[in-house]
This record gives C-alpha cells, sequence and structure tokens, in this order.
C-alpha cells in the first residue's frame, strides 16, 4: 500500500473524529444556561414545601461617580412565567409568579443583610421579586429599564454619587 492510498484512509477517519467531537462538544454546551446565577438569596420558610435559594444573575458596571447595575432573578427555578406589576415607581419594582404545583405551598421570604434592595416573597401559590431601591442610602439612584425577559424579570438600575 502506497502512501496516498494510505492517506487517502487515514484522513477520512480523522475528519470523522473531529467533527464528532465538534459536534458533542457543541451539544454539551447548549443544554444548560451560560453560567449560573453569581447571587444566591436563601429563603426562610414559614411554612411550606419552598426552594432553598433564589438564584439571581447580578452584573454591574462601574463608571466614574456611580455604576450601572443589571439583575435578573432565575423565578424559572420555581416558576414557569413572571409578570411585571405596572408601577410608575422609578425606585421600586415588583414582579408576580404563580408558582408550581410542588412550591404552591411555601410561604417565606428572602431578605439578606448583604442585599437588603433584593427580596422574593412567597405567599398565595405566587413568588414576588422585587427591587428596592429605597433600602439604599446614596444621593442617587434610579430604575431606568424593567421587563419580563425569557419568562425571567429583569430589572437595570443606576446609581450614582
Amino acid at each position: 500500500m502506497n502512501l496516498i492510498h494510505f492517506s487517502g484512509v487515514l484522513c477520512p477517519l480523522f475528519l470523522a473524529g473531529a467533527i464528532a467531537s465538534t459536534a458533542q462538544a457543541q451539544t454539551e454546551s447548549t443544554q444548560g444556561p451560560l453560567a449560573a446565577p453569581n447571587v444566591q438569596l436563601k429563603v426562610q420558610r414559614t411554612s411550606g414545601t419552598c426552594p432553598q435559594t433564589v438564584g439571581l444573575w447580578w452584573l454591574t458596571l462601574p463608571y466614574e461617580g456611580g455604576a450601572e447595575h443589571t439583575v435578573v432573578a432565575d423565578t424559572r427555578a420555581f416558576a414557569d412565567t413572571a409578570q411585571l406589576v405596572k408601577s410608575n415607581n422609578q425606585l421600586f419594582v415588583e414582579f408576580v409568579s404563580p408558582l408550581r404545583s410542588n412550591y404552591a405551598s411555601c410561604v417565606g421570604k428572602t431578605q439578606g443583610q448583604e442585599y437588603p434592595f433584593y427580596n422574593v416573597q412567597f405567599q398565595n401559590k405566587k413568588a414576588y421579586f422585587r427591587v428596592d431601591l429605597r433600602k439604599i442610602n446614596a444621593p442617587g439612584q434610579l430604575i431606568t429599564y424593567k421587563s419580563v425577559i425569557g419568562f425571567r424579570p429583569y430589572v437595570r438600575w443606576a446609581i450614582a454619587d
């Protein structure tokens, strides 16, 4: 067998292996979220079956004299949908999510000492995610955007010195 015939056999085998491993890597990376929430708020259960924590994706972009914050609550861990409660308040926003049946009995809340402006309350078969900037002692803060994106509460807010 000469070198040309030998490479004609090995080259397709090598290429097939490379394609298979690339396809496997792409499948594995698209099956889950890009990253887990970077903040966990512990749920203080009063009664019923509650999630242990509520995850938040929280990103801060500092600038001179302040920062812009983006937060997304991982309500999909215990609810299928979220709805923005209409309000013109620029320092407070609330979202409501009907709880899945396995958490419908939950009565409890999160209220971290470290992040007092983020909280979730569980009651009446619903979860209420709130961002309350009135709890921040700073001269200037403002909610600049609020919506439901990917069935999750999404809030962008800014703070300045």
